[in-house]
């Protein structure tokens, strides 16, 4: 199987910067979806609350839009 560097991505999670030089060709990210759930390299939980917010707020607007009046 051959692993495919386009698809990889590298977060640093910590507030120690670790003195490692990492040779990598994947881009460095500071938050990234995984599994349904917004991770971000601070491990705060607010991108995945805004996304939360966002999609109820929608569903309720397509909601009041289909209701008949």
């Amino acid at each position: 199987m051959e692993f495919n560097v386009d698809k990889c991505k590298v977060m640093h999670v910590g507030n120690r910067m670790i003195a490692v030089t990492i040779i990598w060709k994947g881009v460095k990210v500071s938050c990234e979806k995984d599994l349904g759930v917004w991770i971000s390299d601070d491990m705060k939980c607010s991108k995945q609350c805004m996304y939360a917010y966002n999609k109820a707020i929608s569903r309720v607007l397509g909601m009041i839009k289909r209701t008949p009046e």
